[in-house]
């Protein structure tokens, strides 16, 4: 039955293509040989099969801005988002003076201006932090599965906490353990310089896991900046004999700097609540499902795996009729049956890349100059509620055959080819239409110039 509804469907093209026949009306074709006259054509019937999948893995790129939190969405289930880092000082021969009492420690987090988040910035979030137990590297690439580099058994701060205000920022302070923070403050040998320091203190893994969340304690995963100068791990101390006067005194190691490591790790699970459809795509049970919604969510949670098989025809058809293409757009429209909120907004940018053979991202040929860049798109239109893509100069080279159509993901990534591969930047999702929306579907729109008359 699938095989007849192709043939269809592609004769139906076909048909499209051929029946563009030249106007002797326009710019004096009569008195042009006929081999030179050109037939501008457009087609918009071309099918699109498209259905979610789940990822792998994704890098965890070492910059100051991190992810943190745990999030259970109504729609997509719940995320759970650690944070690697390590402190560091850029002075020597640290000192907190004569009889240093330690009062307390705390890790703190800034929130940037214009943060990116999922969920209730209200929620109170159950924060656990360990030790790290293997030395990390600012030249290595870490990814989001790799939560094994910590001691588990042995907690080292935590606590249920929230978004406050510190020194004018954003932020949330999450209490280091005592016993912890006080060695560091009395065992001044390994604070001679940081090459000494993070050879002992090997830094922190911070997690939300134990977080109990539900539809109406949904959680959230914020983007912090650790390179903000009220992010880093805070010893607040005195100098003196308990019966002397003190004055409090604050020392901050920070988590910036070239010998600084920031990486996220990332478990989704779309069984926690999600929705069934997107489940069952997900674990590719029932990938026709995807003819109902596309679900795409950041941080490495889902992509869209899309193929528009009419692009072989237009190959064929090409050896035949040389074709130029002006124009072609693949059009994925935001579905209005799912509410877009402050506490869950659209990614604002996505990316479309063709697949080599053996189902590996590419880049797509608008994709590798700024001047086809400019008309590639991939941003989200507030106005219109969707994503459109060109991707003229890849389609021709398609059905010129140097390159071949295994399909394509849709990603929630920058389109720009210098970030493409990031997809640790976003941690917004989109409910897109599928393929039996009346209204909505993804589209592909061909402009084209037909080289030889029929």
């Amino acid at each position: 039955m699938k095989t007849i509804k192709l043939i269809s469907i592609t004769f139906f093209y076909f048909v499209t293509l051929v029946s563009c026949k030249k106007d002797h009306r326009i710019l004096g074709t009569d008195v042009q040989p006929e081999g030179d006259a050109l037939n501008a054509s457009f087609t918009d019937t071309s099918s699109i099969f498209a259905y979610t999948k789940k990822y792998d893995v994704i890098a965890s790129f070492n910059d100051g801005f991190k992810y943190l939190g745990s999030n259970a969405d109504p729609i997509f289930g719940r995320t759970d988002i650690g944070l690697y880092c390590n402190p560091t000082i850029n002075l020597t021969n640290v000192s907190f003076g004569a009889n240093a009492n330690l009062v307390s420690a705390e890790l703190i987090f800034a929130v940037p201006i214009n943060s990116d988040f999922v969920g209730d910035t209200a929620t109170h979030l159950t924060y656990s932090v360990y030790p790290i137990t293997t030395t990390l590297s600012p030249s290595r690439v870490y990814y989001s599965t790799n939560d094994s580099l910590h001691n588990k058994n042995t907690p080292i701060g935590g606590g249920q906490v929230g978004y406050s205000f510190y020194n004018g920022s954003f932020v949330i302070r999450i209490p280091i353990d005592y016993n912890y923070a006080n060695a560091i403050l009395n065992n001044p040998q390994y604070l001679i310089d940081n090459a000494t320091f993070t050879s002992k203190y090997l830094g922190f893994y911070i997690t939300s896991k134990m977080s109990g969340l539900n539809t109406s304690t949904q959680g959230i995963i914020a983007k912090f900046n650790l390179d903000d100068p009220n992010s880093g791990f805070f010893l607040r101390y005195t100098n003196g004999t308990p019966t002397a006067v003190k004055d409090y005194k604050l020392f901050q190691f920070n988590f910036s700097g070239t010998n600084a490591v920031r990486f996220n790790t990332a478990t989704y699970q779309p069984g926690a609540g999600g929705l069934f459809n997107l489940q069952l795509q997900y674990f590719n049970i029932d990938t026709a499902l995807g003819k109902q919604n596309l679900y795409l969510k950041g941080m490495g949670g889902t992509r869209i795996k899309l193929y528009i098989p009419n692009l072989n025809f237009l190959k064929k058809y090409n050896d035949t009729v040389p074709l130029a293409i002006n124009r072609a757009e693949v059009i994925l429209n935001v579905d209005p049956a799912f509410t877009i909120s402050k506490n869950y907004a659209v990614p604002p940018k996505l990316a479309l890349l063709p697949l080599d053979s053996l189902g590996r991202e590419t880049l797509a040929q608008d994709q590798l100059t700024a001047t086809d860049f400019a008309r590639y798109g991939g941003d989200y239109d507030s106005t219109s509620k969707r994503y459109v893509f060109n991707i003229a100069r890849h389609v021709q080279a398609i059905i010129k055959g140097k390159r071949k159509n295994y399909g394509f993901y849709v990603v929630i990534a920058d389109a720009n080819r210098v970030y493409t591969a990031r997809r640790d930047n976003f941690i917004n999702r989109v409910v897109l239409a599928g393929a039996n929306h009346p209204a909505l579907k993804p589209k592909f729109n061909l402009s084209f110039v037909k080289f030889k008359n029929e």
